[in-house]
Order: C-alpha cells, then sequence, then structure tokens
C-alpha cells in the first residue's frame, strides 16, 4: 500500500516529556520513532542527528531514575554542497506565514568555511563552541536590495499567532544559541528585521 500524507503523521511511539513511555516502565523510546511534548511548540516529532543523540542520553538517565524533562530544543541542518547551507530550529512548516531577512554573504558564509574553521562536519557539534550571547548591534536598517545583487545569507521566521515558533538560518552558522532562545522566550515581535540583527547578518 502507498502511504499519502506528511511524514509528522506517521505512526510514531508517544511519549511524555521525560522521553519516558507509562505504565509500560521497561519500555523507553527515544530519538527519530518518539512522538514527544515539546514543553514550548506542543506535542511534535524530530528527525535528526541532534534530537536522537540528545533525547537518547536523556531517555538512558531517566531508565537510571534521574526524571529528568526534556527540555531540549533541537536543530537540524543540510549542506546543499559546498556553498550552500542551513541550520533550522523550531516548526518549519509552509502552511505558517513567514518573515525573511537576507544580506550579501561573503566566502566566510558557507559550509565549506564553517569545516575549515572547525574541522568538524555535525552542526550539532559545531554549535556547541558557538558564543550564545546576542552581539551587539547598530539600530540602523540596512540599505533596500538592488537589482542584480546577490544576497546569499539570510534568516527565516516562521511565525504562529504573531509569535515565532521556527528560525531557518541560510549560510548563517554558530548561531543556534540565539534562535533557541528566541524560541523558548516565546514572544512577539513588531519588527523582525531587528530581531535579525542579534545573527550578525550584516557584520563583514
Amino acid at each position: 500500500m502507498k502511504w499519502q500524507g506528511r511524514v509528522d503523521t506517521l505512526p510514531s511511539l508517544g511519549v511524555d516529556s521525560l522521553v519516558q513511555n507509562w505504565p509500560v516502565l521497561w519500555v523507553i523510546k527515544a530519538g527519530d520513532a518518539a512522538c514527544f511534548y515539546d514543553i514550548k511548540l506542543g506535542r511534535r516529532r524530530v528527525e535528526h542527528h541532534d534530537h536522537a543523540i540528545v533525547s537518547g542520553r536523556l531517555a538512558g538517565e531517566n531508565m537510571t531514575g534521574a526524571g529528568k524533562p526534556y527540555w531540549h530544543q533541537s536543530m537540524f541542518w543540510s549542506d546543499l554542497g559546498p556553498e550552500v547551507g542551513y541550520e533550522a530550529i523550531g516548526i518549519v512548516d509552509a502552511s505558517l506565514p513567514t518573515v525573511g531577512v537576507f544580506a550579501k554573504a561573503t566566502a566566510k558564509d558557507t559550509p565549506k568555511a564553517v569545516v575549515e574553521a572547525t574541522g568538524e562536519s555535525l552542526r550539532s557539534e559545531t554549535e556547541q563552541i558557538a558564543d550564545p550571547s546576542p552581539p551587539m548591534y547598530h539600530s540602523s536598517s540596512p540599505h533596500s536590495p538592488q537589482t542584480g545583487e546577490d544576497y546569499g545569507k539570510g534568516v527565516v521566521f516562521y511565525l504562529r499567532d504573531n509569535v515565532v515558533v521556527g528560525i531557518v538560518l541560510w549560510n548563517v552558522f554558530n548561531r543556534m544559541p540565539i534562535a533557541r532562545k528566541i524560541i523558548k522566550d516565546g514572544k512577539s515581535y513588531d519588527d523582525l528585521n531587528e530581531v535579525a540583527k542579534l545573527f550578525s547578518l550584516h557584520s563583514e
């Protein structure tokens, strides 16, 4: 039988915020197969390296009685060759309204440059060395795009009820701690251009 529909509606194993399945105490579920309760975004299912590693580790700890809830907001990424890559977090759903802010890219704004600088191709590992503090920025607005100009990096915000629930960073790397904080704060913003400045899009 051919399946037609969304991946996140496929049969999965329901777990609570402790990544446990009660009352079957000896069954612990984690990773891609687990449909878990996200304390910020509701029940969901995530498929990628970061979620598999973190939820698996937590499930193992809870098997020994740790009783820790799953607070982590996992990220996912892909490199589309040496020149283009993205990192994302939260609910990235094409049915949601979006706001994108883009800027000119440099030679440093590529997956190849990140790998050469860090020696690591796993984005969930390189984010460990990222500075979680938002950079200082000026309040001046970026200039309007001109015909023929190439804007190769940017950030796309996904909104639900005017609250940011998902973020895609396009050729913007090692800024996931900032994106994670925005999701965690769950705020409604009047001007997402100002929020985009937290990612240093216009720095040289």
